[in-house]
């Protein structure tokens, strides 16, 4: 490594590590406002709030490097353009190609350490998230089961007992409301035990000898009873406390690189639930690589932004924004089998990649229209 090389990265380094830390604070800090209904309100401890925010730090990572990135080489590289370096560097024949060397294999040793660490880190910290989550489910639906108190904490269902033994015991005389159907149908038992599926991350309620009542209109006059001497009720603990939909993934978030391609052979007489995981496979492949591109983009860009600052923050923001879309739009294409996984999930890197070389032309020519603060 030259001592240009060192140079430049020790600019780079900076901004870097700067960008890093404000992009996860917010993200970060997003998940907490979600997260602090479960302190306050839940009764959930704060230990296991800080857990849980451990767990989801990895996939923040995924998401704030290819950003910080992004933004440190505009800022890098417009400080440079400010004062004059750049400047300084063309007289002495040292191109932008040249000076982007060291922050392109930065970017590339980024890329590949992340492609290993979103197969391997992220699938086991996306399960740990999941098993916390479901304690935190397992509590709410043990604890907050009060005698005599409506419980409306499980979508659907609105439930009531008179009695309970024990902590974890056996519910008496217990009454559920179920909405929809319309209109709603109502479930008496005797008896009710709360039974825990850690498998499938699912809460069961055994009811035992009861009747099951569906009202045939609003007024309640004709209904069709059914008795039974054993039901299940599965509750649904996606919505069991506040954003929990939102929290519970996809199985295959917390697959490695080998388990989806073995899940993808043998789903081979599947189409669509294959090329779900076909997506998510090359998803992660190509989500990787986005540092690597960012970094490309910001260079030229920054060297066209002459006061950086403020500009290098709305360039990074108009390059993310267009890169989500893209990622979204291929997402949609994909899903509606209009395109292959493959081709859909790289598409949006390759935007990024046209971009660059765009903004390298632009940086090559000295275009006027991008170069702010003159």
């Amino acid at each position: 490594m030259t001592l240009l090389d060192r140079y430049l990265l020790r600019r780079y380094i900076g901004p870097l590590v700067a960008g890093l830390a404000l992009f996860v604070f917010v993200l970060v800090m997003d998940r907490i406002f979600e997260l602090l209904d479960l302190v306050l309100n839940r009764g959930i401890s704060p230990l296991i709030i800080v857990r849980l925010i451990g767990c989801v730090l990895p996939s923040i990572m995924t998401l704030a490097l290819p950003m910080a990135m992004l933004l440190a080489a505009v800022l890098a590289f417009g400080r440079l353009a400010q004062d004059r370096e750049l400047s300084a560097f063309k007289s002495a024949g040292v191109g932008l190609t040249r000076l982007a060397a060291p922050l392109a294999g930065l970017g590339l040793l980024t890329s590949l350490g992340l492609v290993a660490f979103n197969g391997t880190v992220l699938p086991g910290a996306t399960a740990a998230y999941k098993r916390i989550f479901f304690e935190i489910i397992r509590q709410r639906a043990t604890v907050a089961f009060r005698e005599k108190v409506f419980v409306r904490d499980f979508d659907r269902y609105l439930l009531y007992f008179r009695s309970k033994e024990g902590k974890e015991g056996v519910l008496h005389e217990v009454t559920i409301v179920e909405s929809p159907p319309r209109p709603p149908r109502v479930i008496t038992a005797r008896t009710g035990r709360l039974r825990m599926d850690e498998a499938g991350y699912s809460v069961i309620l055994e009811l035992r000898d009861g009747q099951m009542d569906q009202p045939a209109d609003l007024t309640g006059q004709h209904y069709t009873r059914i008795d039974f001497a054993s039901y299940e009720v599965s509750l649904d603990i996606h919505s069991a406390l506040q954003g929990g939909d939102r929290f519970f993934v996809k199985e295959m978030e917390e697959m490695t690189y080998r388990e989806l391609r073995r899940r993808i052979t043998e789903l081979a007489q599947v189409p669509q639930e294959r090329r779900l995981l076909e997506v998510a496979f090359h998803e992660k492949i190509a989500l990787a690589f986005a540092p690597l591109f960012v970094i490309l983009i910001g260079i030229p860009l920054g060297s066209l932004a002459r006061r950086g600052g403020g500009v290098g923050i709305v360039l990074c923001l108009g390059v993310l924004f267009a890169y989500y879309a893209c990622l979204m739009v291929a997402r949609g294409v994909v899903d509606r089998g209009h395109l292959a996984p493959w081709i859909g999930m790289w598409l949006p890197n390759a935007f990024l990649g046209i971009t660059a070389g765009l903004a390298f032309l632009a940086a090559h020519r000295e275009s006027s229209w991008i170069r702010w603060g003159r």
